[in-house]
């Protein structure tokens, strides 16, 4: 059980000004504090989300965002991408920009192609089901062919990891495991439900982060080198033979020993399609996994990670920030973050159970 001081809730609740709720406020009472969403501060907070200033910045150059071309893919500023911050902003999807850029997205999604790749598919369809789509059948049925794709390669297939040991993106699953969460029971297939025990087998057989080849840095420089010894235009057309590389590099040296992912040590927020350690955490009780000693070592270094203040106060840090990158700044990179501190909290409390000081 972990102990939550009076300090860190009054914090969290803490309002930016007269009329702007941090969207922290609506998440600590609902998920820390369950409060019920009848209750009158709750109803309050959640009609003043849109004032958050990051939300605010985003909705006021939406028009800019939802058209069609190179601009939807350029990365942290082109249109996938808002819809994916103001997800993770929580903001409210009352606003009539958030629904004319998901039918947008939609009308474009064979066109667009974003169907190809896990990360961004995922955080698309999980934003568009945060957002009210949850039964709309354009999004179940993009949910599920990334599950069948799953399945195919038990894993989620990536052609980055061409030029990885790792048969599948391992970086990815939070995404998908999130999206999943967002899925309604009722319309949670035999396919979504193959798909995740995948994942969370995976996540438990690496430990959560426990992952990376040792014999991974050896085979880039072989594929460096195979490369680099045939004639330029010929190496655009060198998939198969590299994936043949692969595969003999899988049998002998293999992976080699596992290592930690120890850039999942530093935590951040939003992470776009990255992941960190308490990313990983958040989606796998979002998504109701079961505990397991296998997650002990994740849960025992973010617990370690919080610190208190001369007043009681619990943080933690933001240690990874998009802020010279996103369009909207969110907090202060290596200051105490909310964001993080509710993730911290709601993870704590899914797997170890919370005590709130009265």
């Amino acid at each position: 059980m972990f102990k939550v001081s009076k300090a860190t809730i009054d914090w969290l609740l803490e309002s930016i000004g007269d009329r702007t709720v941090h969207p922290v406020v609506y998440l600590t009472l609902t998920n820390i504090l369950d409060k019920t969403h009848r209750a009158t501060k709750v109803r309050e907070a959640y009609n003043r989300i849109n004032e958050y200033p990051p939300i605010k910045k985003i909705l006021t150059k939406a028009p800019f965002f939802w058209r069609p071309g190179e601009f939807l893919y350029r990365k942290y500023e082109g249109g996938f991408w808002q819809l994916s911050f103001l997800a993770d902003l929580y903001a409210n999807p009352d606003h009539p920009e958030i629904k004319r850029g998901i039918e947008f997205i939609l009308g474009r999604a064979d066109e667009d192609g974003f169907y190809s790749v896990h990360c961004l598919s995922a955080n698309l369809y999980r934003a568009m089901m945060q957002f009210g789509y949850e039964r709309d059948e354009r999004v179940l049925r993009g949910i599920e062919y990334q599950c069948e794709r799953i399945i195919e390669h038990n894993g989620a297939d990536c052609f980055v990891m061409d030029y990885s040991l790792l048969p599948t993106c391992h970086m990815t699953l939070p995404k998908i495991l999130l999206a999943l969460s967002f899925v309604p029971e009722d319309r949670f297939t035999p396919v979504m439900k193959r798909a995740k025990n995948i994942l969370l087998k995976e996540m438990r057989d690496t430990k959560v982060y426990i992952y990376v080849p040792t014999n991974n840095q050896k085979y880039k420089k072989t594929v460096e080198e195979f490369s680099e010894s045939v004639p330029v235009t010929r190496r655009r057309s060198l998939r198969d033979e590299i994936l043949a590389l692969k595969r003999e590099y899988q049998k002998s040296p293999g992976l080699g020993k596992r290592l930690e992912k120890t850039e999942w040590f530093t935590f951040g927020y939003p992470n776009s399609y990255n992941s960190d350690l308490l990313d990983v955490m958040r989606s796998l009780a979002a998504v109701g996994a079961r505990r397991h000693k296998e997650f002990k070592k994740a849960l025992d270094t973010i617990r370690k990670k919080v610190q208190t203040d001369r007043d009681g106060k619990q943080y933690w840090v933001m240690g990874n920030s998009l802020n010279d990158r996103m369009i909207a700044a969110v907090e202060e990179h290596g200051k105490p973050s909310k964001w993080l501190t509710y993730h911290a909290l709601y993870v704590l409390k899914y797997f170890e159970g919370l005590s709130v000081e009265k």
